[in-house]
């Protein structure tokens, strides 16, 4: 690892307080002890008020943290104020659940059918029909190409399928 991809340190609570009161009082001298008493001040807020919850009197105090962290994240996303990957990159740093996302998978499947008709054609469209109606209750949406993938071989006659006669002698299949 070079020194160019060790990310910047966050400034010291101390440098940043020096630089702020010099951005407000520039030229002038801290008061004696300023400097030290400032940053005790702020550490000691910083531990009462930002302690992490006892585990042996809250045993589902992490529980508790964790479905908030998540919540929280959520939000966040539904507002765009964070990216889901960023948020589900988060999440599995810390070993929690990932949060789910609507994702739109097309897949293409070699599906033999077999289908009884007359012409070419007439068994694409029953072929379609009868997948489409399988998949009725599906939360899915079928794109027919027409194209990819399409073969029908004919063969022989139906012989399950029966025969009917219109009045003109012509047989229906």
């Amino acid at each position: 690892m070079t020194s160019a991809d060790i990310p910047p340190r966050e400034p010291a609570l101390e440098t940043i307080l020096r630089t702020s009161w010099e951005t407000f009082h520039p030229g002038q001298q801290a008061p004696l002890g300023w400097l030290t008493h400032t940053t005790a001040q702020v550490l000691s807020h910083l531990r009462q008020t930002h302690t992490p919850p006892d585990t042996a009197r809250h045993p589902d105090a992490i529980d508790r943290f964790h479905r908030q962290l998540r919540e929280a994240l959520a939000d966040a996303v539904c507002t765009e104020q964070v990216s889901i990957d960023a948020a589900n990159s988060l999440l599995e740093v810390l070993d929690l659940p990932l949060l789910p996302r609507r994702w739109q998978v097309r897949l293409t499947l070699p599906l033999l059918i077999d289908i009884t008709a007359t012409t070419r054609e007439d068994a694409f469209t029953n072929a379609e029909n009868t997948i489409e109606a399988a998949l009725a209750d599906l939360p899915a949406h079928i794109e027919w190409d027409g194209q990819e993938g399409y073969e029908a071989l004919g063969g022989d006659l139906d012989a399950d399928e029966p025969l009917r006669h219109d009045g003109d002698g012509t047989a229906h299949g």
